[in-house]
């Protein structure tokens, strides 16, 4: 009796190990061949994964509210394809939040630059009214220029060394109208839609000297300043024409060329003294780019001349 007993739980449990491998055969290949089953469409889906990178590192990873056990970087393997949300965080930065989305057989990479919290604000040691300021790069460093109710100032960038550079005061309203400040060869030269300005600053004793001049007053609109013809020259487009302005000698300009749209640009490179003029054709009403090489010029003159001679 006990030995009928025994051989028939043998057969179950023969028939019990053979269902159950027949029924988990499919199962562990679906997921070797990275398949899960999703309780939500009741089906198998093949799975993605998540790389993420962050500056700094070890950052926390929070997916759809779960911790995560590994920081940054990290891959997640084995995600469902569908939409997650994504939170980074780290004491001392804020949190990146982010919604991102998993593909089948895909990874999704995401990089991040963590932005840490402002603890400390630094202000300039002077209580002037300052309108405008300008960062000035130079070869070797950076000035802060400021327009202040007392005159215009150059900074270091820490905020430190103030050294007035001109007494000249512009109201709050003309020096939020500068559009751009070029610092070249002890020369400061800035503009606004209207005028051009320049102020010597190599004198730093004779600060009343240092008063801002009138380069240049447009009839329309200044669009365009660059520097050019070894420097001694402002090349100004005013949305009417290209002119040379003598910066040494104010008051002396030359008429490069006129132009036949306002919405024309220009570019100087001073490199190769080349102006490059987007304008449009008068003929057929389109756009087109010209070239006028300036130093090729001034050397045909002079080699005209010495022929001539």
């Amino acid at each position: 009796m006990q030995e009928k007993y025994y051989s028939l739980l043998r057969h179950i449990s023969f028939w019990l190990f053979s269902l159950t491998f027949v029924a988990l055969t499919p199962v562990i290949v679906y997921y070797s061949l990275g398949y899960k089953f999703d309780v939500q469409s009741k089906k198998f889906l093949k799975t993605g994964a998540l790389s993420i990178k962050t500056f700094p590192r070890a950052i926390a990873v929070y997916l759809d509210g779960k911790k995560m056990d590994e920081l940054t970087p990290s891959t997640i393997r084995e995600l469902m394809p569908r939409k997650y949300d994504l939170v980074l965080e780290k004491e001392g930065f804020y949190p990146y939040h982010i919604e991102t989305e998993i593909k089948p057989s895909l990874v999704n990479s995401i990089d991040v630059f963590l932005i840490p919290k402002i603890k400390g604000i630094e202000k300039i040691k002077f209580d002037f009214n300052i309108y405008r300021f300008f960062v000035i790069k130079q070869i070797f460093t950076e000035k802060i220029l400021i327009f202040t109710d007392k005159g215009i100032y150059f900074l270091d960038a820490d905020l430190e060394g103030a050294k007035k550079i001109s007494d000249q005061v512009f109201t709050e309203t003309l020096a939020n109208s500068i559009q751009e400040v070029i610092e070249n060869n002890n020369k400061l030269i800035f503009w606004n839609r209207k005028n051009i300005w320049i102020v010597d600053i190599s004198n730093e004793k004779t600060l009343n000297a240092n008063m801002a001049s009138l380069l240049y007053t447009a009839e329309r609109n200044i669009k365009d300043v660059f520097l050019g013809l070894r420097e001694r020259y402002a090349i100004v487009n005013d949305g009417l024409k290209v002119i040379a302005l003598d910066m040494d000698n104010l008051g002396i300009s030359f008429e490069i060329y006129v132009l036949n749209n306002q919405n024309s640009k220009i570019f100087y490179d001073a490199r190769s003294e080349t102006l490059y003029i987007g304008d449009k054709l008068p003929q057929t009403g389109t756009f087109s780019l010209f070239k006028i090489g300036i130093m090729p010029l001034i050397e045909e003159r002079l080699s005209d001349e010495r022929r001539k001679d």
